[in-house]
C-alpha cells in the first residue's frame, strides 16, 4: 500500500493517482452487525477537506487542502494523472477528457 492506504499493484486509476480518499478491497468491520452480511464491494474512506488539527489519524493521510491547495490544483492533478495513463496507452484521450471534466464539475475543495 502507498502512504494513503491505497494498493500499489496493478493499473492505478485516476482515483488512486489523484486521490480524494483511501479505497480498499475490503470493508471495515466493527462487529456491530455480527449476524449481517458485510458487502464485498470495499470501502471509501475520504480524506479531510482541510487540516483538522493534530489528530493522529489526520497525520497519517494528508488533507485535500494540503494535497492540492485549491479546486484548480485538484483538477490539475487529475489532468496529470490522466495524461500519464494516456501516454502509457491505458486510457483513451476521450475518456481522459471526461474524467477531467468530472473533476472540474466536482465539489472537491469548492
Amino acid at each position: 500500500m502507498d502512504a494513503d492506504g491505497n494498493d500499489i499493484g496493478g493499473i492505478r486509476s485516476t482515483a488512486v493517482l489523484a486521490p480524494t480518499a483511501t479505497y480498499t478491497g475490503w470493508n471495515l468491520y466493527s462487529g456491530v452487525f455480527q449476524d449481517d452480511f458485510c458487502t464485498l464491494s470495499g470501502s471509501y474512506i475520504p480524506f479531510a477537506a482541510h487540516v483538522p488539527g493534530t489528530d493522529e489519524y489526520r497525520r497519517s493521510r494528508l488533507s485535500l487542502t494540503e494535497r492540492y491547495g485549491t479546486h484548480a490544483g485538484y483538477v490539475d492533478a487529475v489532468r496529470k494523472a490522466t495524461q500519464k495513463l494516456v501516454n502509457q496507452r491505458l486510457l483513451l484521450q476521450v475518456d481522459a477528457d471526461r474524467l477531467i471534466g468530472a473533476a472540474d464539475a466536482s465539489d472537491v475543495l469548492k
